[in-house]
């Protein structure tokens, strides 16, 4: 048995099946009794931050960002996954392939988020819910682009529309990054401006993280906790400096060495770090997936994707709401 890692997240990527091998030698119930020691752990530590201090010339940034523009949000309040369970239609406008945001226009994905949200809020009940449109900003490319990275970018004007949309509509807004031959801390540095705003977050995806001659969708890439790291000490300081809440970091991971030196990463007050489940395939796999991931000890909070079309029974948003510990994000495909 095996969960599958993503497809192609831009139609002319030739990336084959990613496979998230089950370590058969592990019981589910052995998962499940350190999932429940590791969620207490996690409750106990969580809004603290890590007691190590990072400089800013480790990580290359030559001092804090220039932030001028002003936010009339207060520096330092929640993020709204402290409060909300958070659901999110992904994709591109550019791709189909890519998930429901490319598969239909910007206001009628609008529409079917709403509904799936309020699908969550008849099982929740007394819980708050919120919706967010999970725009891929840097797509990953089998060519290397004029700068090298193998991304493709979003265009400005696109970004703004779902900006202005989902401020209409009460959701919030995720750009997903998806790091290409580029690195983590530099192409956060893009998406800045949009940073700025107070209901604008940032997801990683280290997948398409690769080096050297390989080529985004031919391997699995991966980013180091010091990559997490170093966008968290960067989002910390944007966020006080703009006078806007906390910023929500979301990195996705599918298997164990998407993320390398994991044990080592930060948790810095000014951020409230994700870690998405992010893989397809049988729905108990993929809950034996999410307690090594989204329940890992590094992750403040825990994150699930639901593949629409790949996963063979998704899962429902009752079963979904039903594990523990409780995913804070669901993301939908």
């Amino acid at each position: 048995m095996r969960i599958a890692g993503r497809r192609p997240l831009a139609a002319p990527l030739p990336v084959g099946v990613l496979a998230l091998y089950l370590a058969m030698g592990i019981a589910a119930a052995a998962l499940m009794i350190a999932a429940a020691i590791r969620f207490a752990n996690r409750e106990m530590r969580s809004g603290d931050p890590v007691g190590r201090t990072t400089m800013a010339g480790t990580f290359g940034l030559g001092g804090l960002p220039d932030l001028t523009a002003g936010s009339s949000a207060a520096a330092g309040t929640s993020s709204p996954i402290e409060h909300n369970a958070i659901v999110t239609y992904y994709g591109s406008p550019r791709a189909p392939s890519m998930g429901i945001l490319g598969q239909h226009a910007p206001e009628d994905a609008a529409d079917l988020l709403t509904r799936r949200a309020e699908a969550f809020r008849a099982v929740e009940g007394s819980g708050s819910v919120l919706p967010a449109l999970h725009v891929v900003y840097a797509v990953a490319q089998p060519q290397a682009q004029h700068d090298g990275l193998f991304l493709q970018y979003l265009d400005d004007r696109s970004v703004r529309q779902y900006i202005d949309l989902a401020r209409r509509r009460g959701f919030v807004l995720i750009l997903d990054l998806q790091i290409g031959h580029s690195n983590a801390l530099a192409e956060v540095r893009k998406i800045e401006q949009y940073l700025r705003e107070p209901d604008v977050f940032v997801a990683l995806d280290p997948e398409f993280a690769l080096s050297g001659r390989t080529k985004p969708g031919e391997a699995i890439g991966s980013i180091d906790a010091s990559d997490i790291n170093a966008v968290q000490w960067y989002l910390d300081a944007l966020a006080a400096q703009q006078h806007v809440p906390k910023k929500m970091l979301i990195v996705h991971q599918f298997q164990a060495e998407m993320i390398t030196d994991a044990a080592a990463i930060e948790h810095r007050s000014g951020v409230d770090l994700v870690i998405d489940m992010d893989g397809y395939g049988p729905a108990d796999i993929k809950q034996v997936k999410y307690l090594r991931y989204g329940a890992a000890p590094y992750a403040p909070y825990g994150g699930i994707k639901i593949f629409l079309e790949h996963d063979p029974d998704p899962l429902t948003e009752q079963q979904l709401l039903g594990l523990t510990p409780r995913p804070s994000l669901f993301v939908y495909q």
